[in-house]
């Protein structure tokens, strides 16, 4: 059964070059062994690096993804720090026991502030 696919020409072009005398050709076939072997281990070695270089990618965009926010939770976190520093600016004009005063209802009266991040 004769071999397919990239390491076919590898396999021709040994055995072209190969010796005549086969007292060598041992000595031939070892050395294009050894050398196909050097170019497993460089392969081998890219790809480990390739993948962990993948790995690295990958943790970065999942990192950079963790610091996204969605438009619609910081919408609502506008205005939830909005509605505390208008409930908190009334609190502290109301009277002595917590007495609701024109101030106080004027202040609580305010609108909310429009949409930003959402329309």
């Amino acid at each position: 059964m004769k071999r397919q696919g990239p390491g076919q020409l590898s396999v021709e072009i040994a055995g072209q070059m190969a010796p005549r005398d086969p007292k060598y050709q041992g000595r031939h076939y070892r050395a294009c062994l050894a050398d196909a072997h050097t170019v497993i281990e460089a392969f081998r070695q890219r790809i480990t690096d390739l993948e962990a270089e993948l790995e690295r990618v990958k943790r970065d965009c999942e990192y950079k993804l963790s610091l996204c926010v969605t438009r619609t939770a910081a919408e609502e976190a506008r205005l939830g720090a909005f509605r505390l520093a208008r409930e908190k600016a009334a609190l502290l004009t109301e009277g002595v026991h917590g007495e609701p005063t024109n101030e106080s209802e004027v202040i609580r009266d305010i609108p909310d502030p429009k949409p930003k991040f959402t329309r």
